[in-house]
């Protein structure tokens, strides 16, 4: 991907509010594929299409009241993967490694294993908690979790699946050295 411009970014934003059919042409040829790639990494092939699609339509209705608070670029994204955990196709590019324990609640008997998750926990993004806590642990419903915290069911799933990660991600290096 070409280097990021702040600049070339408020220019592209400034011609979408202008509705010009060749800067959303433009927004599409960028970052379509890359959307594709993190789509079918957190949900899988099936649906990755159809979500990608959703992203598009909201972010088209929603155009007039971006206020520039993300940036548009997607590179960042496959930072959430701690270590490229995943490749560009969505399968594992690094798979994990068998827990010592057979079971997570095995696991999870090591206090200071339960003190290291409750740390993480506190250290997540508020919206990346919440939605992990609300589906994970309050086993609430998607539509729920979006009601609640007013964001898109595409929305709540990135949350999640990112929260995920980086407690697996902390999970298996615990695992692997006994460390928090």
């Amino acid at each position: 991907m070409p280097e990021k411009d702040d600049s070339t970014e408020a220019i592209l934003l400034q011609r979408l509010r202008g509705g010009e059919k060749g800067a959303f042409e433009q927004l599409v040829r960028q970052y379509h594929a890359p959307m594709q790639r993190f789509a079918r990494a957190i949900i899988g092939e099936a649906q990755a299409e159809e979500v990608v699609q959703e992203a598009w339509m909201s972010a088209i209705r929603h155009l007039q009241g971006f206020e520039g608070e993300v940036q548009l670029d997607t590179s960042d994204d496959g930072a959430m993967f701690a270590d490229k955990r995943f490749a560009a196709d969505g399968h594992w590019s690094r798979p994990p490694t068998q827990w010592h324990d057979e079971t997570p609640e095995a696991l999870l008997s090591h206090e200071d294993l339960v003190q290291c998750l409750e740390s993480h926990l506190q250290c997540l993004p508020p919206q990346q908690r919440t939605a992990l806590l609300m589906r994970d642990i309050e086993r609430m419903s998607f539509d729920d979790i979006c009601n609640i915290l007013q964001v898109s069911t595409s929305n709540v799933r990135v949350l999640i699946h990112r929260a995920r990660v980086k407690i697996f991600t902390m999970i298996e290096h615990f695992e692997e050295t006994g460390r928090c």
